[in-house]
């Protein structure tokens, strides 16, 4: 590789007690850190894995992987497959300067004079988050009553590896991409969520607790760890 180092990101972890690099299709090199090393050391670190990093490319190369991420390509419409809705998106050039959102039934459109793409994603991330905090409320606070699990407050997160969680106050925090999967996977993390008001851990009585409430917790926890395929690539850009 004639650039060496090839781009790569940086990312602090207080659970990291060394150095880590990871290459990830799709995404490229990150180098995680522990807390207290400073990022200048990076290239340091690199250099001394270059024999390492140069065979792992070649390896992700022959497997047809690439680790340049994927190109932006917004959507033209919106699939909420919790709620079942389609929503078509229409983009209308006008004379008026910033980026306008306006929803009319299942139509939303973004108009203006001109905005940059990450405006457009970003606009269409708001709308998301909005549509899962009435939602998901709503949900939550349906199956709270019915399993007779209270909780104190909900908060809507965007997050790339947690669905859910739940505070010692009884907080429940709930990721907005719930609204791209199906509805019995999104009830399955309410409920799973709503069980760590009783036993805010893993243990063997939280899942019994788990089990009394949903019987089928097993087979939709192993759906629900492939499901993040079906959350759409421009939401996490």
């Amino acid at each position: 590789m004639a650039d060496f180092p090839p781009p790569y990101s940086i990312r602090v972890s207080a659970r990291a007690k060394n150095v880590i690099i990871k290459l990830i299709p799709d995404k490229g090199l990150e180098v995680v850190l522990p807390k207290g090393v400073r990022k200048v050391e990076v290239p340091r670190f690199l250099e001394n894995k270059r024999e390492w990093i140069l065979s792992a490319i070649k390896h992700l190369e022959q497997k047809g992987f690439s680790l340049s991420p994927p190109e932006l390509v917004l959507p033209e419409s919106l699939f909420l497959v919790a709620t079942e809705t389609e929503i078509y998106i229409h983009r209308v050039r006008t004379r008026k300067p910033g980026l306008r959102v306006r929803k009319n039934v299942d139509k939303l459109m973004l108009s203006g004079a001109a905005w940059t793409e990450q405006e457009d994603i970003g606009a269409l991330t708001e709308f998301v988050r909005t549509q899962a905090r009435s939602f998901l409320l709503a949900e939550l606070t349906k199956i709270s009553k019915e399993i007779d699990m209270p909780f104190k407050k909900l908060f809507i997160r965007s997050q790339r590896k947690r669905w859910g969680s739940c505070s010692s106050k009884g907080n429940i925090n709930l990721n907005m991409k719930l609204m791209f999967l199906p509805y019995r996977l999104v009830r399955y993390v309410l409920i799973h969520e709503l069980c760590h008001t009783v036993h805010l851990n893993h243990s063997a009585r939280y899942w019994q607790l788990v089990q009394q409430v949903e019987p089928e917790f097993q087979s939709l926890e192993k759906e629900l760890s492939e499901a993040s395929p079906l959350v759409p690539d421009w939401i996490n850009f």
